[in-house]
């Protein structure tokens, strides 16, 4: 109460004159309720640990919700300059009213002028060799102290390191291989000694052996001591290798035998960096073949020239052989010994123009793809390869790697060939994100920090750069975006309209995934608890009646998974929780059943379920246990909260909620407000023809509003998706831009959950357990003039 007795003192004193003078009771009344719902979500957040911007920091500390940090200087509360929905001229009535509810949200109020990566004390991090790079042990390195014991099984502490760079690379965690890995390349680097600093041919000869002995085990100290880079700008035509943070973590992933796929900024030398790792298996491994694909043939040539022939044209003569060929895009090396048979190592790198079959052309056991996001044939391709990638080891039963793959690129034409790319790496990210590491390859991402020699002063010159106005503002942003990506979303960007700017949807992904992991939505399932002395009938699915759920918290790739949960429902809440749900029409189809809780006290989703299972009715159930388990006004036999339900596909999960006795809390159709009213179903909200735009209007509304509170990722995820197309007749469709690929379910939820609370807007949150009432309202079907059926409150004393 003290909290509340300080907001409303400091309320009145910060109220101007003129907006006293204006507002009536109501309206201040309206408007110091929506301050203190934003105050609590925003101390709730507080309180969990999730870090809330310097703004509402100051909004809490000015309100005493938390206690004032002395001499910090805090950004000012920006203004709100969003302007109202323009009306235009022949709408009907009902579009006036939706648009009415609608505010716009320019790019401006979307820019991101602080980026969530933060370069080290302003220096050029490829530069920086910190803990996370060195090992301090004393003890001689050798390869087996930082190989891996397989390439599919992997340990958690691979795992969570290979998180900690795709999350920024910045926040990459020490991994100790990793750490052995660049200290025994250091160490050997600390060796002074030159082939010509020795006189006697066994010493130089021995001298040689153990160079090639460190090179075949350690590809980084070939690359830093003996790889030179073709560059025209230096007066000899060539610079020095010196391998940067980002190009260590490549070399390793190379050298333990990883399968990756790896999406990058521009300019970080991948394809000259994987250009020398290729020189090294070729020069140490017998009998080897290495296929290099290329998106095109001019390409082919560049690559072959520059990055192969080159580089190895100018190696030390000592570790140099003559070719037994170098031209016609095939490098191979040997000595021929007599007719038909070759000695040495007998070794070659082929590269080639992509083609259905260039990956198994020949059996190559490790494939090279320079910039995946122009090869339109890519998924092709590796489909064609999958088979051919992994064996069976007799001994253990278990999958290990016959070939390794490397694939590489920055985004991309994305609204042509480079859908191809994204594609893959969506699924390769995904199979990872699930833990299902026998999908064999490892998901890489480098933000744009990992680019040598950038500053985030460069890097804000470079924005300045693309940023342009007029109709090529949006397509050179997203150019930006891709060359320098803070989030692997901003690689494949495409210039298809999205409901909100991809910056601002790119900057949840940041704000989210910079969270803690104790931190973000939780996963889990729900379990059904009985009454177990009311058994169900011998078909059911249950054995005995619901009456409650219980929400098992698991593991995000536990098969199991239906549900993601940000907020747990608080007891004693009365009119805080609304249902919205997106259901299944039938057994099979490409889409899931989706429901989404929405708090109507912080204005905010706060658990949603994305969901299919082979059996219908499970499915069903998990749906309708969440609405069960946020009901947190009754503390015994639960009967949910209100539940929203598309109509048009809907009959089926009516139905179930009926027979399970929950059929009360599926909303009418006569309790919408008047322009979602209609269509064939009296139960649930009709989603066509212009009820279809009014929905989408709300749900760019409510991210207007609260985007800034919706911290599940399955929805930012689904909005990247959502976008506008026109026909030929001019007629805008929103939707997902492909059905068998992505999914819209879970936006459908939300949006329904928010109409749902707006449907009952005038009952407010109650804590029941604070404020006795002396009346309790039911709520009674009662038939109105015109035949509808309507819900009326009836008050009861007590």
């Amino acid at each position: 109460m003290l909290v509340r007795q300080r907001f409303f003192l400091s309320l009145k004193n910060m109220a101007d004159d003129k907006t006293k003078k204006k507002d009536t009771p109501e309206a201040a009344a309206k408007r110091e309720t929506k301050l203190i719902k934003k105050l609590e979500f925003l101390k709730k957040l507080y309180d969990k640990g999730v870090p809330v911007p310097p703004g509402d920091l100051k909004l809490l500390e000015n309100y005493g919700y938390i206690e004032k940090k002395l001499k910090e200087a805090l950004p000012k509360k920006p203004t709100d300059q969003r302007k109202k929905i323009h009306i235009r001229e022949g709408s009907s009535e009902d579009e006036k009213a939706a648009d009415n509810l609608v505010d716009i949200m320019t790019s401006d109020d979307y820019k991101d002028e602080e980026d969530i990566v933060d370069i080290m004390n302003a220096k050029v991090y490829s530069d920086i060799n910190d803990e996370r790079f060195t090992h301090k042990g004393g003890k001689e390195i050798s390869k087996a102290d930082w190989k891996p014991k397989s390439l599919i099984y992997h340990t958690e502490e691979f795992v969570a390191w290979i998180d900690s760079i795709n999350s920024g690379f910045q926040n990459m965690v020490p991994y100790k291989p990793f750490q052995l890995y660049c200290q025994q390349s250091s160490d050997w680097m600390k060796d002074t000694d030159s082939f010509y600093d020795y006189e006697t041919e066994d010493q130089r000869r021995d001298f040689a052996w153990n160079e090639m002995e460190r090179i075949t085990e350690n590809s980084l100290y070939f690359l830093d001591k003996y790889l030179h880079v073709k560059e025209a700008g230096y007066e000899q035509g060539y610079m020095d290798y010196k391998g940067k943070p980002v190009h260590k973590v490549m070399a390793f992933l190379f050298d333990c035998g990883y399968n990756v796929e790896m999406g990058k900024p521009r300019q970080i030398a991948a394809t000259t960096t994987l250009g020398g790792l290729a020189l090294v298996r070729t020069m140490t491994v017998k009998n080897y073949f290495i296929k290099m694909i290329a998106q095109d043939k001019d390409k082919v040539e560049e690559i072959f020239e520059d990055k192969i022939k080159y580089p190895y044209s100018e190696l030390p003569e000592w570790l140099w052989m003559e070719p037994l060929n170098d031209r016609d895009s095939l490098f191979a090396l040997g000595q021929k010994k007599s007719k038909g048979r070759k000695g040495g190592v007998n070794s070659r790198i082929q590269v080639v123009a992509p083609t259905v079959s260039a990956i198994n052309g020949g059996a190559p056991p490790l494939v090279l793809i320079d910039e995946g996001g122009y090869i339109n044939i890519l998924g092709k391709m590796i489909k064609e390869a999958r088979p051919t990638m992994f064996v069976q080891d007799e001994t253990t039963g278990k999958m290990e790697m016959k070939r390794q793959i490397w694939i590489w690129g920055t985004g991309g034409e994305m609204d042509k060939k480079g859908k191809a790319y994204a594609e893959e790496y969506a699924s390769t990210i995904e199979k990872w994100q699930n833990r299902e590491f026998e999908y064999g390859i490892i998901p890489i991402f480098f933000d744009w920090t990992t680019r040598p020699g950038i500053t985030r002063a460069e890097f804000l010159r470079q924005k300045q750069s693309y940023t342009k106005s007029g109709p090529e503002a949006e397509e050179s942003m997203i150019q930006f975006r891709q060359a320098y990506p803070s989030v692997v979303e901003d690689m494949f960007l495409t210039s298809s309209k999205t409901l909100v700017p991809i910056s601002y949807i790119n900057k949840r992904f940041e704000e989210i995934r910079s969270m803690d992991h104790s931190l973000r939505e939780q996963y889990g399932f729900f379990k059904p608890i009985f009454d177990t002395s009311k058994p169900s009938s011998e078909h059911d699915d249950v054995p005995f009646k619901i009456i409650g759920a219980e929400f098992v918290k698991t593991e995000k790739r536990d098969p199991r998974v239906s549900t993601q949960v940000f907020l747990h429902p608080e007891k004693g809440w009365k009119n805080r929780y609304y249902k919205g749900t997106d259901p299944i029409a039938t057994d099979n189809g490409y889409s899931e059943m989706a429901s989404a809780v929405w708090d109507a006290q912080y204005n905010a989703p706060v658990a949603v379920v994305h969901y299919r299972d082979s059996d219908h009715k499970y499915t069903f159930l998990q749906n309708l246990l969440l609405g069960i388990y946020y009901d947190a006004e009754k503390f015994g036999d639960k009967k949910g909260i209100k539940d929203l339900l598309e109509s048009n596909i809907g009959t089926a999960y009516s139905d179930y909620a009926e027979y399970k006795g929950f059929g009360r809390a599926l909303v009418l159709n006569s309790e919408l407000p008047s322009y979602f009213q209609g269509g064939q179903n009296g139960i649930g909200i009709d989603n066509k023809n212009k009820r279809k735009k009014f929905i989408v209007n709300k749900l760019y509304e409510l991210i207007t509003l609260y985007g800034d509170r919706i911290y599940l990722e399955v929805f930012w995820n689904q909005l990247r998706n959502f976008v506008c197309t026109v026909s030929d007749k001019g007629t805008e469709t929103w939707g997902t831009q492909d059905y068998k690929k992505y999914h819209d379910d879970a936006l459908d939820a939300v949006v329904f959950s928010y109409i749902c609370s707006l449907s009952f807007d005038y009952k407010p949150p109650r804590n029941i357990e604070r404020v006795q009432d002396k009346t309790v309202t039911r709520y009674e079907l009662k038939t109105m003039p015109n035949g509808d059926l309507r819900r009326v409150p009836v008050e009861i004393k007590r």
